[in-house]
C-alpha cells in the first residue's frame, strides 16, 4: 500500500510539472543550482528479483548551457542472490551516460528530467549475464532553505526488466563547493537507499 501510494504521487508530479511551468509566479532565468559537480556515492539495493548488495559509484555532470547538462557514472557491487534454498554471490559493475534538461519554474524551483542509456554485467555463482537498458527521470528540484535542497520525481527504468517507482533527494551544503546528500528510489521491483558527498565545479 505504502508503494502504491508513493508510485501515485510521483505519477501526479509529473503531470503537474507542465501545468505548473505556465502559472510561473515570477520571471527567473536561472535559480543558481549546480549542475557541474563530481560524486562519490554508497547505496544498497534490495531487489525483487532476489538481489542484496551494496554499491560504490563514482557520478558526474557537466552543464553545456543554462538548460543542458550530461551525465555518467561508473558502479561495483556486491552482495547476495536468493536463490531458493541458498543464496549465491553476486557482484557486477555498471556503467551509464546521458544528458539532461532543466528549466525554472519559480524561485527556488526547477523543473529537472533526465535521460541515461545504462550497461550492466553481473556475476553470479551459475554464471554470467549483461543487459543494456535506460532510465527516464522527471521531477522538481527545490531550495527549501539556504543550506538544504529537496528533490523528487517519477523514474522509470528498463534493465533486464521494467520499472516505475519514485526517486526522492535531499541534498545539504557543508560549504560553498561541497555538499553531503541521501537518497532513495521505490519502485514496483527495487528499493534503494544511500548516500553520497558532492564537490561542485
Amino acid at each position: 500500500m505504502f508503494k502504491k501510494t508513493l508510485l501515485v504521487s510521483g505519477i501526479a508530479l509529473a503531470v503537474t510539472s507542465p501545468a505548473m511551468a505556465e502559472q510561473q509566479t515570477s520571471m527567473v532565468r536561472d535559480n543558481g543550482f549546480s549542475y557541474t559537480y563530481g560524486q562519490l556515492a554508497y547505496d544498497r539495493w534490495d531487489l525483487d528479483n532476489g538481489w542484496d548488495v551494496d554499491a560504490i559509484t563514482g557520478e558526474g555532470s557537466f552543464a553545456l548551457d543554462e538548460h543542458i547538462f550530461l551525465r555518467g557514472s561508473l558502479g561495483f557491487y556486491d552482495g547476495d542472490y536468493d536463490n531458493g534454498p541458498f543464496d549465491a554471490d553476486v557482484d557486477g559493475h555498471r556503467l551509464s551516460g546521458g544528458v539532461g534538461f532543466h528549466t525554472p519554474l519559480q524561485r527556488g524551483l526547477d523543473f529537472v528530467s533526465t535521460a541515461d542509456i545504462i550497461y550492466d554485467e553481473v556475476d553470479v555463482d551459475r554464471g554470467d549475464d549483461d543487459e543494456i537498458g535506460f532510465e527516464l527521470r522527471g521531477g522538481l528540484r527545490h531550495a527549501t532553505t539556504e543550506q538544504l535542497e529537496l528533490s523528487g520525481g517519477l523514474t522509470y527504468m528498463d534493465l533486464y526488466d521494467d520499472d516505475l517507482g519514485v526517486y526522492g533527494q535531499g541534498l545539504f551544503k557543508l560549504t560553498p563547493v561541497v555538499d553531503l546528500g541521501a537518497r532513495v528510489v521505490v519502485g514496483g521491483d527495487r528499493d534503494t537507499y544511500g548516500v553520497f558527498g558532492r564537490y561542485n565545479f
